[in-house]
């Protein structure tokens, strides 16, 4: 059922079978023993993460320059470790879950538990939690309330109370019924204002191929091909994928940088676009994976959560020999450690984020309440033809309903795309070909409970679930036979 479980999730979108997956896992750790459960938790997860990421392997083996072998290897390491995870929590679930009505509760409450911890532990990976899900009406409704982990809990307790229902157990539902009933006045809600003028934005999908990208003598064509079609559009704001151009920032300064100033100034624009930012005068000095802004105010964005073993390598004097021998190419960029405050640009001030650190809403919601308009480059090229662009998508939709802010979303050969304040896609670009997407995106203020909380109160009630069942087991112990 894990492998089933990926249907819910995009590109596939079929809710429904987030509760059913859990409902049957849940079924299945009635009264079996922690190791049991354990296996069957592992298996779970291995085949929602073994269905869910496979473009792992993509990149590594045909764009990261990694044998065949060691790609495969090191996919399925990766997977194992996730399924770990969700075995982990079942195993918990199995200690001290006692068959009365509080085990829905513990299952969910111990399953979003472990999201939480994969997504934090070692860096995290907070890929495919069950609340993304939930990225379309009317659920989404529930996302400026209690983010991502707050809907994942809602799917995983709704399923696992559906279970209980069909061992007879039919007041359980209550809870279901009474959500569902609360569930479209949230939509009226909103704890979010406009702000300013609309902003007109032209989203720039320039489709350059990865394995041309950073081939030397290929840099004026894809300046060229990104000027064109900057040409050919119209909007105040305009926004290039990540690292567009692939080229150090030091090493513009002299045609490029001057070029894009001079559009700026004549046309009254404003740019940002990806690109490598480093120290002429210190060679092995930190390269940030940044976007430039050049407009009225200038300035820069530098990366801050980077992509281990893609953008750096964690533990390099263990890890570094034994990619030297496998002859394993791997980037060197220098996360930024520093506040990075939304940057200015045409009237708004823009929350950045570039590629994967969309999924860590902490990310997103530091730069609030000053960011009016929250914006996400990418270059989703690395993976190929697979479904990671549509997840990548799902996840921004959810970051843009917990912050209540438009999401401008520029990216290589991806999901161009504009999501409005309360998660909808409002428009999009078709992927893997080139081409401009001009909207009217809309300035915000204000905060939602999302924004002033985050996930505390969440997990907070979820911790206090399992503080229960363990209360609870400890007591029946106590009680004479």
């Amino acid at each position: 059922m894990g492998a089933a479980l990926n249907l819910a999730f995009a590109p596939y979108r079929q809710i429904w079978v987030a509760p059913l997956a859990l409902a049957i896992l849940y079924g299945l750790l009635k009264g079996v023993r922690a190791r049991a459960a354990f296996g069957r938790g592992c298996a779970f997860g291995a085949g929602l993460f073994a269905f869910g990421v496979p473009w792992i392997y993509l990149t590594l083996s045909r764009f990261g320059g990694m044998p065949a072998a060691a790609a495969a290897l090191a996919c399925g390491l990766f997977i194992a470790i996730l399924a770990f995870y969700a075995g982990l929590a079942c195993a918990a679930f199995a200690r001290l879950q006692s068959g009365d009505g509080l085990d829905p509760w513990l299952f969910a409450a111990i399953w979003v538990l472990g999201e939480w911890v994969r997504g934090v532990f070692l860096t995290g990976f907070p890929w495919l939690d069950v609340g993304y899900a939930a990225s379309a009406p009317p659920l989404m409704a529930w996302a400026p309330l209690v983010g991502v982990l707050g809907l994942s809990f809602i799917l995983t307790v709704s399923g696992a109370l559906v279970a209980e229902a069909l061992r007879g157990r039919w007041r359980g539902l209550l809870p279901v019924f009474l959500m569902a009933g609360v569930t479209p006045a949230l939509a009226g809600l909103s704890f979010v204002h406009r702000v300013g003028a609309p902003i007109t934005a032209s989203l720039i999908q320039g489709d350059v191929l990865p394995t041309a990208k950073w081939h030397p003598g290929t840099l004026r064509i894809i300046a060229r091909r990104y000027l064109r079609l900057t040409g050919e559009s119209d909007g105040r704001l305009v926004i290039w994928p990540e690292t567009a151009i692939p080229a150090y920032s030091h090493q513009l300064r002299r045609g490029f940088i001057p070029t894009m100033q001079r559009l700026a100034r004549i046309g009254g624009r404003h740019f940002l676009f990806g690109l490598v930012e480093g120290n002429a005068h210190d060679p092995r000095g930190p390269v940030y994976n940044a976007v430039m802004s050049i407009g009225r105010h200038d300035g820069f964005y530098r990366k801050r959560h980077l992509v281990p073993f893609g953008e750096y390598l964690p533990w390099p004097s263990v890890l570094g020999p034994v990619l030297d021998i496998l002859h394993i190419p791997m980037a060197s960029f220098t996360p930024w450690h520093g506040a990075e405050p939304p940057l200015p640009a045409a009237h708004a001030r823009i929350g950045l984020t570039i590629c994967y650190e969309i999924a860590y809403g902490s990310l997103v919601t530091q730069g609030l309440p000053g960011a009016t308009l929250l914006a996400n480059v990418s270059d989703d090229s690395w993976y190929g033809h697979s479904n990671e662009a549509a997840q990548q998508l799902e996840i921004a939709q959810l970051r843009a309903a917990e912050a209540g802010r438009d999401m401008l979303i520029a990216t290589n050969d991806g999901m161009t795309a504009m999501i409005g304040h309360t998660g909808r896609i409002r428009a999009r670009l078709a992927p893997f070909r080139e081409g401009v997407l001009t909207v009217v995106a809309e300035p915000y203020a204000g905060l939602t409970p999302y924004d002033r909380f985050g996930h505390t109160g969440v997990l907070a009630a979820l911790m206090l679930v399992v503080a229960a069942a363990g209360w609870r087991r400890r007591r029946g112990r106590r009680l004479p036979a």
